[in-house]
Formats: C-alpha cells, sequence, structure tokens
C-alpha cells in the first residue's frame, strides 16, 4: 500500500478564498490538515476565524495586479485559540500544513505554545528541511513546493514516538473537545495534575480551555453547512446542555454569539458547504 501523504480529492472546509484538506496517509505525520488560500488585489476578504490551537508552516507568494510573483517566503502563522480576524494582504497567496501540536517538539524541534502570540520565522532547522520545496519555489511551482513541504514533514515525522502527555493532546484533538478532562487523563494514565501542567507547557492552555474551544469551533463547522441551523440539536449534540449554554461559551470564548459566527462564515461558505 502506498504510504505516501497526499490530499485527499475534495476539500473539507472552504470560506471564501480558503480551502482546507484532509490528509490520506497511513504514516505518522506532524500535518492534520493542508489549506490554501489567495487574496487577489482587487478586494481581500478579511476572514472571521474559530478558536484553532493548531500552529501552521506556510508558504507566503505575493504577487502583482497582473499576476507576476514579486516574492516568496516560510512563516510560521500562529495558532489563534481565541478566533479572531484574519485580514490578508492584497496580491497574497498561502500555501499551508497546519501542525499537529502534540507531534511539534519531538518531529519538529518547536512547541506550540511558542506560536501564539505572533507569526515566526521558520526555524533554521526546518528550513534546512525545505531546501526542495525552495527550489520549487524558486521555480515558481508552488503547488510542488506544498507537495515537497508536505514530503519534508513527513520524512521528518519517521520514528516519532509521542508520550503520554502527547497521546492525550491527540485525543483531545480529535475527539473535538467532547471528552472531559477526566476521561482525557483516564485514557492516557496521567494524573490530572500532570496533565493539566503537559498541556499548559505544550499548548499553552490547560485540558479544559482547549476541550471548550475543540467542542465549540466543532459546533461551529457543523452549522456551516446549514443554511438555517437547528441551533438546540447542534448544542445536544456537541454536549452543550442546552442552547443557552453554547451561546454563553461561544461569547465567552470569541466575543460573539454562535449567530453572529455564523452570519459572518456563512455568508462566504460555498455551495457544496451547503
Amino acid at each position: 500500500m502506498d504510504d505516501t501523504a497526499r490530499l485527499e480529492d475534495q476539500p473539507i472546509q472552504a470560506s471564501g478564498s480558503y480551502r482546507a484538506w484532509k490528509l490520506n496517509s497511513r504514516i505518522p505525520l506532524v500535518v492534520d490538515l493542508a489549506w490554501r488560500s489567495r487574496s487577489d488585489h482587487v478586494r481581500p476578504e478579511t476572514h472571521r476565524l474559530l478558536p484553532f490551537t493548531e500552529p501552521s508552516l506556510a508558504l507566503r507568494r505575493r504577487f502583482s495586479a497582473d499576476g507576476a510573483t514579486l516574492d516568496w517566503d516560510f512563516v510560521i502563522f500562529r495558532a489563534r485559540p481565541d478566533g479572531g480576524v484574519y485580514d490578508p494582504a492584497p496580491g497574497e497567496e498561502l500555501f499551508a500544513l497546519r501542525l499537529v501540536p502534540e507531534a511539534m517538539e519531538s518531529g519538529l524541534r518547536m512547541r506550540a505554545t511558542d506560536h501564539l502570540d505572533k507569526d515566526c520565522e521558520v526555524p533554521k532547522p526546518l528550513l534546512a528541511a525545505l531546501d526542495d520545496a525552495a527550489s520549487h519555489a524558486d521555480c515558481e511551482d508552488f503547488e510542488a513546493a506544498w507537495r515537497s513541504m508536505l514530503e519534508a514533514l513527513c520524512g521528518l515525522a519517521l520514528g516519532i514516538e509521542v508520550d503520554r502527555i502527547g497521546a492525550a493532546l491527540n485525543l483531545a484533538r480529535r475527539s473535538g473537545g467532547m471528552l472531559a478532562p477526566s476521561e482525557l487523563a483516564d485514557h492516557a494514565g496521567l494524573s490530572a495534575r500532570h496533565m493539566r501542567r503537559g498541556f499548559v507547557d505544550r499548548l499553552g492552555l490547560s485540558p479544559r480551555a482547549m476541550l471548550r474551544r475543540q467542542r465549540l469551533t466543532a459546533a461551529m463547522l457543523v452549522s456551516e453547512r446549514l443554511e438555517r441551523p437547528a441551533w438546540a440539536d447542534i448544542a445536544a449534540a456537541h454536549n452543550f446542555s442546552d442552547q443557552a449554554h453554547m451561546v454563553r461559551e461561544s461569547r465567552a470564548l470569541t466575543g460573539q454569539s454562535p449567530g453572529e459566527w455564523h452570519r459572518h462564515r456563512r455568508s462566504m461558505a460555498v455551495s457544496f458547504n451547503t
């Protein structure tokens, strides 16, 4: 069976110029999502971001009004655990890979908690692994550079051993926030205190804070596929006690209600999400 990491055929998310794809692979990865975004010169779209706890490695291309490449660079885009707004620069195209926090330290010698406050330059050891991707970018073959970035990260992922904190982080993300901190600790064989200390050290968030954000984001992504969401049903399906509880959580974490988020983001969603 082919172990090469590759993108699934259809994107799983779309909002305006943003597209995201899951990876199809059996090998251990330090990447869980690939995404791409392009902002033309005419009217760059403001993206309202749901909470997410994963930084991204991106190849950023800048281009002129007639489409000619002006320059490019690699950058680490920070996590946004409180959501927020992203205003892309006119003439900017991004080819990105979302990094898995639980494997960043052992695979990339990076920590997710170091990428919460600002976008950063790519660390030199990781930059050295991107030589092939840089060569493709120099030739303006950015699709090939994107694939090469993924291959490089997969190579770095080989042999990674995820410890108990990493296993708990992985389970928390895969559950969409549907587990309680005590369940995570039990699954990972950790004490609640040890797990909390490990989450804060690697992610900058406690287990409860991470799970709250994961749960809200999962609920809102479901709502984006619907023109008129049944909010009470969505709240129940994501372990909120009721719709009012989900509204309170959304306001507490992001400053906006689910309905406000839906109006902003749904207007940018493409037809396959309906």
